[in-house]
């Protein structure tokens, strides 16, 4: 009765303006902030000053990971920011693969980290581990340890990364609360690619499912596609009519679909730019452009059709 009592009290999170969509929590409706900080490559030092710095401006989400190395940081902005704890959104992740006795370790470890008692959001983060090892069976297990430590107080709301259909459905069948997101690569170029390169993003949505993005600016992506979503001359034409840089029209391309993004920067200015994408609409002309672009594609997988997720097996290898 604490345990949902704290999490219910915990509930209202965000202040009540702040540009979000629902989500599926352990115990109810909860609200996902529309954009947040990323802090994947920062080191502790770089990633304290970065959420300091956008906290400061009003972003109230920050996403985080164990294999990031950055918690420790992370939890050191949050203190000093000094805000109520019910007024911010923490999300965290930890690696796929682990045994139940590993998950509960390592679940442990993250509020330790981050000097929280609880976090918002907890995701695992690949569906196997980092060599590939995983299937049916781990995946449950993992997830099952997960909601285990989920309902005793450690998060709100639990999900995964990296995943697709099939992984889905292996969690599915044993899940007893709701798999809440599914933290994939989303940016332009993808309006049109396929379930291999989305990761089955039609049927994340058939599963109310929140559907969030990650690289949305291609930064990760190979040259000269880590720059087309800032200085291309699709995005920068189109900003030039809203007076908006083409970073900020990559990233209202995702947002106008109500799918949330973590644009990852260390520069207050660009980070004040990246929040700035609520007072103004794209048309459905320029929708349609940017959706039709088929270039940057996926990065990271086999091919440009394919992100690699999926080929992660459905059975124990």
């Amino acid at each position: 009765m604490r345990v949902a009592t704290c999490l219910a009290a915990a509930a209202a999170a965000l202040p009540a303006d702040f540009p979000s969509v629902p989500m599926k929590g352990l115990d109810g409706p909860m609200r996902m902030p529309l954009y947040g900080i990323g802090t994947w490559q920062y080191n502790n030092t770089v990633a304290e000053q970065a959420v300091l710095d956008s906290f400061k401006l009003g972003y109230r989400h920050v996403d985080t990971a164990t294999v990031y190395g950055n918690q420790v940081g992370v939890g050191k902005a949050l203190a000093q920011l000094g805000l109520p704890r019910e007024e911010y959104f923490v999300t965290t992740k930890i690696m796929g693969g682990f045994n139940a006795s590993a998950t509960k370790e390592n679940l442990d470890n993250c509020l330790k980290e981050l000097n929280l008692s609880y976090v918002d959001l907890l995701l695992i983060h690949f569906p196997s581990d980092a060599e590939g090892h995983g299937g049916v069976e781990g995946r449950q297990e993992e997830w099952k340890a997960l909601e285990a430590w989920a309902k005793a107080g450690g998060a709100k709301a639990i999900g995964v990364s990296h995943y697709c259909a099939h992984h889905i459905k292996d969690v599915q069948k044993v899940a007893t609360v709701p798999i809440a997101v599914n933290q994939v690569q989303y940016h332009v170029g993808m309006g049109n690619a396929p379930a291999t390169a989305t990761d089955d993003k039609d049927f994340m949505t058939s599963q109310g499912i929140v559907y969030q993005a990650f690289s949305s600016l291609c930064g990760p992506c190979p040259p000269p596609y880590n720059t087309e979503l800032i200085t291309g001359d699709l995005v920068t034409s189109i900003g030039k009519a809203h007076n908006k840089t083409g970073a900020q029209v990559a990233l209202k391309w995702v947002v106008q679909q109500g799918i949330p993004v973590l644009p990852k920067s260390s520069n207050p200015q660009h980070q004040a730019e990246n929040m700035d994408l609520f007072s103004w609409n794209l048309t459905e002309a320029e929708m349609a452009r940017l959706s039709a672009s088929t270039t940057p594609p996926v990065g990271g997988g086999p091919s440009d059709t394919d992100s690699g997720d999926c080929g992660i097996k459905s059975v124990l290898i």
